[in-house]
């Protein structure tokens, strides 16, 4: 029997004891992070799929999972011969979990889901859904326990502080803020349960969280205390005066339940990021605010402290960045051949080589050809080809630096391309361009502007299935909201301060896929009679593969983007770079013909 199939089948012998018919099995964990703590992957555990994205549903006879175009290659791989069915979202007549529940489950059966998981927005959706067909929600804890030997235990790493001189704001300014804010709204109590919103908060920084400098905690704050709950064995002396200083005390993390029992009046919740099972430890006498968590916003928009160190942050990935390029480009097509894996281990190595390096942003997409076309793809041992001409690659990386978060993606030819490959660069780039240049009044969403970057895709019938762009951090999560670009983005405003991704893309299922990605500040610009306005200034540098850009193919003001792009990528790299990098750095960004 397939791992898989013995698994879920011993999942499923706990439902009588659970009382319920199915089991709901997000990817998160208790604080909604992205990249869980492999404690708390029970759907990867259960199903091989380790995916950032997807929802398990396990009913007594049948087992599906729901995720995004991001990831259909790479599940349907992972789920060959589980006996998991793969459920394409937002494609024609495929419907979303809950209302597939509907079909699947009778009247007066009980789904389950662990309380910690399910957030109090999921709770009131899935309610809506199910409870009209008399299908109960209920609350389970932790279902996996029993059925995960050797399960690795929650991580409880040693934290760091992040100082004033990098994070901008001492920790007991950013929470006076947040008092501030819980004061307009009413409040008498806030709690935190997202890691990065409590790293921001109290300027500390872990390794709890793959790629993410997260530790486990949750943080409760009222007029007169701020408390972190936490494994004692994050703390040093150290930290705790720090701690101190900030007018911060800390409790180990299970004292969380007996403090919130104690709370009276008001407690403001942010229902997208608290689960069922936390608002559960405050007393039902006490009234909830539901409202977006005001470090959010607060953390989304860098002061300039931040920005100043992101640039310089940004300088030193792009110097990574042109040794790898240069790198690449001498060992392709040479007698000991370069793979994917190969490729992704020296970029890594690069980045460390330099100052402030802490780690890799997020798993590298190291990708040729076909693997190029998973907009997700992940390159292991198994999985890894050698980088053989002619090949369409695509390198996707990034990296935690003490003084900022890089996220960067470019395409490379090496031989001849496929006949319809320039024009696909072309038009990804064309969007790219039109998004980093573009001006729009304040109060604009991001997705208001998605549509920007796709426009020249749309007229030869070309799109993409991901968003054009995400929020990042600053030595932070790499995908951070609660801005983004995409058609489904929330309807928050972009502000000046906040860094998002800029990264259209063009991909041709089992041939090539094609992404460049520079991130970007939102700045103020200008104020008219008619709004005042907001525009963008890039932050990455690194060279567009110049041997793909066909003049022709693009207007001239974008040619003329592209060479001034590449006077500032060589203005600002070239210093910090040997006789050598500069020289391969100068062709490299040597100015395109028919530009005015």
């Amino acid at each position: 029997m397939n791992p898989a199939d013995q698994r879920i089948n011993d999942l499923r012998k706990t439902f009588p004891q659970l009382g319920i018919a199915a089991l709901v099995v997000p990817t998160q964990d208790p604080h909604f992070s992205e990249y869980p703590p492999e404690h708390h992957r029970v759907r990867a555990y259960l199903t091989g799929f380790t995916g950032s994205a997807g929802t398990l549903i396990v009913t007594a006879d049948t087992a599906g999972l729901w995720t995004d175009s991001r990831y259909f290659l790479e599940a349907e791989a992972a789920l060959a011969s589980t006996g998991v069915d793969l459920f394409r979202l937002q494609t024609p007549e495929v419907p979303d979990w809950p209302n597939w529940l509907t079909l699947h489950l009778d009247r007066g059966d009980a789904l389950g889901i662990d309380g910690r998981l399910l957030s109090l927005t999921e709770e009131t959706r899935l309610r809506s859904t199910l409870e009209p067909r008399g299908i109960a929600v209920r609350a389970v804890r932790d279902p996996a326990a029993s059925i995960w030997p050797d399960r690795p235990p929650v991580p409880a790493n040693p934290v760091t502080i992040h100082g004033d001189d990098y994070a901008g704001e001492s920790a007991d300014r950013k929470i006076a803020a947040v008092r501030s804010a819980m004061d307009k709204a009413g409040a008498g109590a806030h709690l935190v349960s997202t890691l990065d919103d409590i790293a921001w908060m109290t300027n500390l920084r872990g390794s709890d969280v793959d790629f993410n400098p997260l530790f486990v905690a949750y943080l409760l704050v009222t007029p007169s205390n701020a408390t972190l709950f936490a494994d004692p064995d994050h703390f040093t002396p150290e930290i705790d005066r720090h701690l101190e200083r900030s007018g911060i005390r800390r409790l180990p993390y299970e004292s969380l339940e007996r403090e919130a029992d104690g709370v009276t009046g008001t407690v403001l919740l942010d229902p997208d990021r608290t689960s069922v099972a936390v608002r559960k430890m405050f007393g039902s006498d006490v009234a909830v605010i539901r409202g977006q968590q005001p470090s959010l916003l607060a953390k989304a928009c860098k002061p300039i402290t931040e920005i100043e160190h992101t640039r310089t942050a940004m300088q030193r990935d792009g110097v990574a960045m042109v040794r790898f390029l240069m790198w690449l480009e001498s060992r392709v097509g040479e007698s000991a051949p370069v793979t994917e894996l190969e490729a992704a281990r020296k970029l890594t190595a690069l980045r460390e080589s330099g100052e402030n390096y802490v780690s890799d942003a997020f798993r590298p997409i190291s990708a040729v050809g076909a693997h190029a076309a998973m907009p997700h793809y992940s390159v292991t041992a198994d999985s890894s080809v050698r980088i053989d001409p002619p090949a369409v690659y695509l390198t996707d990386s990034g990296a935690q630096y003490l003084d900022g978060t890089t996220d960067i993606t470019r395409t490379l030819a090496f031989g001849e391309v496929p006949p319809t490959f320039r024009e696909d660069f072309a038009l990804v780039l064309r969007g790219m361009i039109a998004l980093a240049t573009l001006r729009f009044p304040r109060g604009w969403a991001g997705r208001d502007l998605d549509a920007v970057a796709r426009l020249a895709m749309w007229r030869e019938g070309r799109n993409f299935g991901h968003g054009t762009g995400h929020g990042v951090g600053y030595f932070m999560n790499v995908h951070e909201g609660p801005q983004r670009i995409a058609p489904t983005a929330s309807d928050t405003p972009l502000e000046p301060g906040m860094i998002v991704s800029d990264e259209p893309g063009i991909y041709r299922t089992g041939e090539y896929g094609i992404r460049i990605e520079n991130l970007l500040v939102v700045r103020e610009d200008e104020s008219t009679p008619f709004a005042e306005f907001l525009t963008f200034e890039t932050l990455t540098l690194c060279p567009i593969e110049r041997s793909l850009i066909e003049p022709g193919l693009y207007e001239h003001k974008e040619l003329a983007w592209i060479n001034a792009y590449h006077e500032r990528v060589f203005t600002e790299l070239a210093p910090h770079l040997q006789r050598e990098e500069r020289t391969w750095l100068e062709k490299a960004t040597k100015p395109v013909i028919g530009a005015e």
